[in-house]
């Protein structure tokens, strides 16, 4: 068998299967076999080694970590809290549930970094009082959609843990350097919901003005899960602990807020929230094996040397090359899920990077961002649809000002390809060893 033949019968293969609606990762397996046993010079032992060697790799072991305090945290009621502290923060502003929404996102996303549960936690709370306070449902279901994308790029991030083992890069630069820009998004998105409050008259924020009392309880209770991010970063910053290490803490330091402060841990809770972490973490690893095996095979008919080369040719400069990894990684992250994208691509755009003067830590932060925006992408656009779902509006309801944010988050995409030192400067300042 030709490997042309073997290329269009993988790729055709996985695009029929995807489109039937089979799950992404059981597409990449099956394809992947179905090309193995047709093709005499390959044995299909090799699809359990190819797929437990993608999943081999201690840096993965940092995911279960994140996912356990991330998902015990929303059951002891951290969401509420985070809230209140940001109605503390800028709950006096115009269009202050707007603003609560976006601060809530930008906090929570240093404590679950997970955009599915930022949308599912802050948007079950919020949407509907952005609707009985005068917003519209679209509005508020693409503003809670969009938001949810800074989960992903302020630490502790998935998405950062799958890059940094894929690419070979220092996790905990990656942790530092995405502060400023998933800071500069939530900035962006603060504005953008400044003025659909002042174009529409609605909003104005809450004159009542807060007792000296309460203002502290609420800042005291909102700072108890925000001490989850000092855990985590702060151990990776001294370097006392690695980013698995610190995932590992930050899961028994949950669980000790959650006991003392919360007072709502039960054992029955936290075997339940160990399984629903199980069952989540076996689904990301399921697809960090089967796209593994997958890219090996793109590797192995040649297809990722010709795309190299044609990268290396036409990207010859750090702000081509970057461009075309935006351009990528906007498109595979409208169709596909981050994770499975990341590596079957980023190993090759890792290689090339520092050949044509590109930082792949720079790489790194533009290809988180541009993942987390496509989950606000039809068609799969997982966020903005569970948040159109809340808002009980169809998808194309939201659709509008989500082109809004989109555009907004491509322009931030653009001034971090010219202005690298936005993404490296505070990674160099306080992890010079990692960079």
């Amino acid at each position: 068998m030709t490997p042309e033949f073997a290329l269009a019968l993988l790729l055709c293969g996985f695009v029929l299967l995807f489109s039937l609606g089979v799950p992404l990762a059981v597409s990449l397996l099956f394809a992947s076999v179905a090309v193995i046993a047709a093709d005499p010079g390959l044995d299909l032992l090799v699809v359990p080694l190819k797929v437990f060697s993608g999943m081999n790799n201690f840096l993965l072991l940092a995911i279960p970590g994140f996912l356990f305090a991330a998902l015990m945290m929303n059951k002891v009621g951290v969401t509420e809290d985070i809230v209140r502290l940001s109605d503390l923060i800028v709950g006096r502003v115009k269009g202050g549930l707007a603003h609560i929404n976006v601060v809530s996102s930008m906090l929570m996303g240093g404590v679950s970094g997970s955009s599915t549960a930022d949308v599912a936690g802050i948007g079950a709370i919020l949407i509907p009082t952005m609707k009985v306070k005068g917003y519209s449902p679209g509005f508020s279901a693409a503003l809670t959609a969009a938001s949810s994308s800074i989960g992903s790029i302020i630490p502790p991030s998935i998405l950062m843990v799958i890059y940094g083992a894929s690419a070979n890069v220092s996790i905990g630069a990656l942790f530092v350097a995405g502060y400023i820009p998933g800071i500069l998004v939530g900035l962006q998105q603060l504005v953008i919901a400044w003025y659909y409050a002042r174009k529409y008259g609605i909003d104005a924020g809450s004159n009542e003005p807060m007792p000296a009392r309460e203002k502290l309880a609420v800042l005291a209770r909102g700072l108890v899960p925000v001490s989850v991010i000092f855990v985590i970063i702060g151990g990776v910053l001294t370097g006392v602990m690695t980013a698995t290490e610190s995932a590992a803490v930050a899961s028994a330091y949950v669980i000790l807020v959650g006991v003392l402060v919360y007072r709502r841990v039960t054992l029955s809770m936290i075997t339940e929230v160990a399984v629903e972490t199980a069952l989540l973490t076996s689904v990301v690893m399921f697809c960090v094996g089967t796209a593994t095996l997958f890219g090996w095979l793109m590797s192995f008919y040649g297809v990722l040397n010709v795309a190299g080369d044609l990268v290396g040719s036409y990207a010859t400069s750090p702000f081509t090359f970057l461009l075309f990894a935006i351009v990528l990684f906007l498109v595979l992250g409208t169709f596909m899920d981050p994770a499975p994208a990341m590596l079957i691509f980023v190993p090759v755009l890792a290689t090339l990077a520092p050949q044509v003067g590109a930082d792949p830590l720079q790489l790194g932060i533009l290809i988180i961002m541009a993942l987390a925006i496509g989950k606000i992408t039809p068609p799969y656009g997982i966020s903005l649809l569970l948040a159109c779902t809340i808002a009980e509006i169809p998808l194309s309801k939201g659709m509008g000002w989500t082109v809004v944010f989109f555009v907004a988050f491509c322009a931030l995409l653009l001034a971090l390809i010219l202005v690298p030192e936005i993404t490296l400067w505070l990674p160099k300042l306080l992890t010079p060893d990692l960079v």
